[in-house]
């Protein structure tokens, strides 16, 4: 794997494609293809487009409500399934940042999946925080306590006890709820009171209609009034995302949290239930609130992400962090990033200040893959790297620029780095959960035994991931 400080079947007839009912177009698809309510990210001519511009994005909640969906015997929706939200879930191997608050790092390799094709990663790692750094945290939590919450509210109340015997001195919660009405049930609070909101979050109770704009706006009200003034503000929506009392349009509902990310205080979302759970509601609620997006499908991965997790994304190291990649039309006949369609950004937006991008915790890392179909005779140069980041305190913007060389192209799969093919699997795995007419000639069978090989066969989170594989091979 490259550490940068600084600077052929698989090529698609005319024939139909049996998942998706649509004819593809050649090998380049001109425009932004949909199949039913999807829309895939298409192949772009780098003679005609060298650009290729998006956000980070560190949610991960796309995969766990998958796996609880497989785990059950069942095919996920298609529509739910966000390929960088896959690779986001697992741990990588990126080293820690030599200096600043974080590092790039490049590899790639031919692809196992499409000949003529290779594989191009492209990874961020977040500094990690000693204990001293840590800002201290006031989370404002919004229950979701209607009628539809009632056989989850379980899992909510186990989730917020994990995270209250994890908080440390000086940070404080409050709790909020709704349902057909709004309610505060604990004002600002610190650590000394414990107890107190151990009480209040076990004494939920849930029934009522759901009044989520409502609910949202007295959220921000109470985190205002514990407001940190250089801590962690933020308001923490725990739900199964249907809204359906008083203004229940998604817009509104974005234009509402869009009016205090001035004021300092972000929004994450944690998804719980399903039949009549909103995904896209509680995805997009997270990225309109410069937060992040989690589902919980289990007491394990409550533990692990109130302990975990939420460490460190809750503290922004990076601001507005987004990425523009140039190929060079010399060596790169065509490209086509795998993943990210939620976090596109207009090429010509990526200089200026105001472009909302994702933001990076502490610790955290990002990835994403890349397809390329190389030129005949490509240069050691494939393209470079434009990243830019706001520094949290400051919001002054700064700017990085790094080389993708054809050298950190591993000409041999099954060489390449453990982590990179493992990536590889989970990204594939992802594209044929959602049915991509990019993935057609993948099968489980072969995903299986490329995932098999690499794992970390001490990581129970890759473990669970081949098991999955296992199982849809099983579903029809």
């Amino acid at each position: 794997m490259e550490h940068l400080e600084s600077e052929s079947a698989g090529v698609y007839t005319t024939d139909e494609c049996e998942n998706c009912g649509q004819t593809n177009n050649s090998d380049y698809y001109p425009g932004t293809e949909k199949y039913g309510d999807l829309t895939y990210n298409p192949f772009h001519l780098t003679s005609e487009d060298s650009l290729s511009t998006f956000a980070i994005d560190v949610d991960n909640g796309s995969y766990t409500l998958a796996r609880k969906k497989l785990q059950q015997g069942l095919a996920p929706d298609p529509a739910s399934i966000r390929v960088e939200e896959f690779l986001n879930y697992f741990e990588q191997d990126y080293p820690e940042p030599d200096n600043g608050p974080l590092a790039v790092y490049i590899d790639g390799a031919v692809s196992p999946f499409r000949d003529s094709l290779v594989l191009l990663r492209i990874g961020l790692k977040g500094k990690e925080l000693v204990q001293e750094e840590r800002k201290v945290w006031n989370f404002t939590f919004l229950v979701d306590v209607s009628g539809s919450m009632t056989s989850r509210l379980a899992m909510v109340k186990y989730s917020l006890n994990v995270l209250v015997d994890n908080m440390q001195e000086g940070d404080q919660i409050s709790l909020c709820t709704y349902a057909g009405s709004v309610s505060t049930k604990i004002a600002p609070t610190t650590m000394d009171d414990k107890e107190i909101i151990k009480t209040a979050i076990n004494n939920l109770s849930s029934g009522g209609g759901t009044a989520m704009s409502s609910g949202i706006q007295n959220a921000y009200n109470t985190n205002m009034l514990g407001f940190k003034q250089g801590g962690v503000n933020r308001v923490i929506v725990c739900s199964d995302g249907d809204a359906n009392i008083g203004d229940t349009s998604q817009e509104s509902i974005h234009a509402l949290i869009a009016n205090y990310i001035d004021s300092g205080i972000t929004l994450s979302t944690i998804g719980y239930g399903q039949g009549n759970y909103n995904d896209q509601l509680m995805e997009q609620l997270a990225d309109k609130g410069n937060g992040n997006y989690y589902y919980v499908d289990s007491q394990e991965e409550g533990k692990r992400l109130f302990t975990d997790e939420l460490a460190s994304t809750m503290q922004v190291i990076a601001k507005d962090v987004k990425l523009q990649i140039e190929f060079a039309a010399k060596s790169v006949l065509k490209y086509r990033l795998i993943g990210y369609k939620n976090q596109s950004i207009p090429d010509f937006d990526f200089v200026k200040e105001d472009t909302d991008a994702g933001e990076l915790g502490a610790g955290h890392r990002v990835t994403a893959l890349y397809e390329l179909l190389l030129t005949e005779n490509p240069g050691n140069r494939l393209g470079s790297i434009s990243l830019h980041y706001k520094d949290p305190d400051t919001d002054a913007t700064v700017p990085k620029e790094y080389l993708v060389q054809k050298e950190a192209i591993n000409s041999d799969f099954s060489t390449s780095a453990s982590r990179f093919r493992f990536c590889a699997g989970v990204a594939e795995f992802a594209e044929l959960l959602r049915a991509s007419p990019y993935a057609t000639g993948t099968t489980l069978a072969e995903l299986e035994t490329i995932i098999s090989e690499s794992i970390d066969t001490g990581d129970a989170k890759d473990n669970e991931l081949l098991d999955l594989v296992k199982i849809a091979k099983g579903i029809k």
